[in-house]
């Protein structure tokens, strides 16, 4: 009777552990599926905010951190892995400009943080003057090729490269520099040689004597362009002694 009894209570005792572990899996199944919602609305709320974490300085005028999307774009191509610049130097900037024909366009420029808020204030202030600019796109859609963008007379920042003809790393490699309408502004090196290759009816700067058809929209010292550049502290590539840079402006 006694061993019937004892058998009984240990079946008993089974029965309630079985009905206390599938409890307690239950429970803690709970608190991991509610931990993972939760961690899946917080990355999602993350990722959220990256995409709108632009700052705006006016309508069509922001810059942020670099999209993946962006980043994506230009790994490999303008960007490269090295030791000067690190994705988190970078700023994705957007603007709004007139192109030749006085249509209002966007364009997309990278440069460092240091410069991105100066760069969209100066963007804007060429969009109130309707300072004419052929095209402003990524280096990116040339595959980097400094001089096919040029060609294109695609106005330009970021590309990780060297100062053409030289082992220095550009300013355009630190994202420091600005290129605008570089067909219709040349580089001339020390020994005159001029790029692009064809900016060369560009090479006479005295607006009155160049046969370019866009010799109006040359770059100047007294320039309205050249005067914004240098009121937000940058210089101009065409003040330089030996070379002449028309398009660059850096800081």
């Amino acid at each position: 009777m006694k061993a019937m009894m004892i058998l009984q209570v240990f079946a008993t005792s089974r029965s309630e552990m079985r009905i206390y572990m599938k409890r307690n899996y239950s429970c803690r199944l709970e608190r991991y599926l509610s931990l993972v919602c939760i961690l899946a609305v917080a990355v999602s709320l993350m990722m959220s905010g990256e995409r709108v974490q632009a700052k705006t300085f006016k309508k069509g005028f922001t810059y942020q951190k670099l999209p993946a999307h962006i980043r994506k774009k230009i790994t490999g191509v303008s960007y490269r892995k090295n030791r000067h610049i690190k994705y988190r130097d970078l700023r994705y900037v957007k603007v709004r400009y007139y192109d030749f024909d006085g249509v209002v366009q966007e364009g997309e420029l990278i440069v460092n943080k240091k410069i991105a808020d100066k760069t969209v204030r100066i963007f804007y202030e060429l969009y109130k003057i309707k300072y004419p600019i052929e095209r402003i796109a990524l280096v990116d859609e040339y595959g980097a090729d400094d001089e096919k963008s040029m060609r294109a007379n695609n106005s330009s920042a970021f590309n990780y490269r060297t100062v053409a003809g030289t082992s220095r790393l550009s300013k355009h490699a630190l994202g420091m520099a600005i290129d605008i309408n570089p067909r219709i502004n040349p580089y001339i090196n020390r020994q005159g040689i001029l790029t692009p290759a064809n900016a060369k009816i560009y090479r006479n700067r005295d607006e009155k004597k160049c046969k370019g058809k866009y010799a109006s929209h040359m770059i100047q010292p007294d320039s309205k362009i050249t005067k914004i550049f240098k009121k937000y502290g940058f210089t101009w590539g065409g003040d330089w002694k030996y070379s002449k840079d028309y398009q660059h402006f850096q800081m």
